[in-house]
């Protein structure tokens, strides 16, 4: 293997002079006899690399044994914020013989920083930022280590989610394991994930978030379990001492790979349910548009709300086009026409209230199907009929009453 210098680790000119290229800092922490220092430290960083940054790298760095599987071919990816404003993405491996003659090998990181602006440029996506730098360099370990290192820069690419990848995942074994796991993922204060799990889930589970929600699910796979990492995600194989461990901590819950839990729909986060929704359906274009727009002032509290409404307008749109192939099998819509019993409206506005998901279904898919000039007066009825129930419930926030009130107020067109 050609042993890695600063100058194997710059840029090449032709990549450096691409327009839209983002700056990248990187720094490579490992054990290593330097002048300064003997054991585990920062051998080489870039230039926009700070003190601040440097020391809060040496606290998240793996250090000796930290890697579960002792193999030279293993490799583990991270994720997590690096102060206010800055995301780190490494990728350890193992390298060469201890120097000090402990055993085993040395744990090799190589980080790569970006601040929030850069960040958002590869969508918050940690895995096209690995992607990226993958495609630049090599990133294993030499014989010999740099002493400094440049800044890189990258060019990142695609919209904010990714069609072919939903493609990928087309089986219902694999379908059924991102929906548990969605689930266990947003209602987890820490999730634990083990057994046989690859990168390529993670990647997806990324690629089927919101953008501005994908920097709260910070990760690591296949490091042994420390309380100074503190990692949303923690994958950890198939080792069940380091299961035992980890698990001992309080908030935790575990997902196992090889045997997923079942998340009933009537207890399951609605974005988990509406990702079900997609993925049955088989249109991965459309489910990436929707995904793609939700805005980037979302948060992670909203996310209830808006996986209720896309899948609610995501079944309202097949409602209509079976409805538009074969009218006879489809489910009946509320026709809301000058004679309309306002009877039957009123009533699916209250059932949707008290959380029965296929009024909701039924309401929104009711108005996608006419045209606005003659829904208009029925609209406002409803929705004066919605508002009155509403401030009656008077929905606890965060309750099923109150996702309720979110959607319909998006159906109705009103704020309550």
């Amino acid at each position: 293997m050609a042993p890695h210098s600063s100058s194997n680790l710059q840029v090449a000119p032709s990549q450096s002079n691409l327009s839209g290229t983002v700056a990248v800092e990187q720094a490579i922490f490992t054990s290593a006899r330097t002048s300064s220092k003997d054991g585990y430290q920062l051998v080489a960083w870039s230039p926009g690399i700070s003190s601040d940054d440097a020391r809060q790298l040496a606290v998240w760095g793996p250090a000796h044994d930290s890697m579960i599987v002792d193999d030279p071919t293993d490799v583990s990816l991270n994720f997590h914020p690096l102060g206010d404003h800055k995301f780190c993405v490494s990728r350890t491996v193992l390298g060469a013989a201890e120097y000090s003659g402990r055993g085993g090998r040395q744990v090799y990181t190589h980080c790569f920083v970006l601040d929030a602006a850069s960040f958002k440029r590869f969508n918050n996506d940690p895995f096209r930022v690995l992607s990226a730098a993958l495609s630049i360099h090599d990133l294993r370990p030499g014989a010999t280590l740099p002493t400094d290192l440049p800044t890189m820069k990258m060019l990142p690419s695609g919209g904010p989610v990714d069609a072919g990848l939903i493609r990928f995942f087309d089986s219902p074994v694999q379908q059924q394991s991102l929906v548990a796991w969605t689930h266990y993922a947003m209602t987890s204060k820490k999730l634990l994930f083990t057994g046989g799990y690859n990168d390529r889930f993670l990647s997806v589970f990324f690629n089927l978030l919101p953008v501005s929600i994908r920097p709260h699910f910070t990760f690591s796979t296949r490091l042994r379990y420390s309380q100074r990492r503190d990692f949303r995600l923690v994958g950890l194989a198939n080792d069940v001492q380091e299961q035992k461990k980890a698990a001992r901590q309080e908030g935790f819950h575990v997902f196992h790979f090889d045997s997923p839990a079942r998340t009933p729909e009537a207890s399951r986060h609605p974005w988990a349910t509406w990702l079900q929704v997609a993925l049955c359906h088989r249109e991965p274009d459309e489910a990436a548009r929707m995904i793609s727009e939700v805005p980037l002032t979302t948060r992670l509290e909203d996310l209830s709300a808006v996986g209720n409404r896309l899948r609610v307008a995501m079944s309202g749109k097949k409602r209509n086009k079976e409805a538009a192939t074969a009218p006879a099998a489809s489910t009946p819509l509320v026709v809301p026409e000058e004679n309309t019993d306002r009877a039957e409206l009123f009533e699916l506005v209250e059932r949707a209230l008290d959380g029965d998901v296929t009024a909701l279904e039924r309401l929104n898919a009711t108005w996608c199907a006419q045209p606005d000039q003659q829904l208009q007066a029925l609209r406002q009825e409803c929705a004066r009929h919605f508002l009155s129930l509403a401030k009656e419930k008077n929905c606890e926030p965060g309750s099923k009453g109150a996702t309720a009130v979110e959607i319909l107020s998006l159906i109705l067109r009103v704020s309550p």
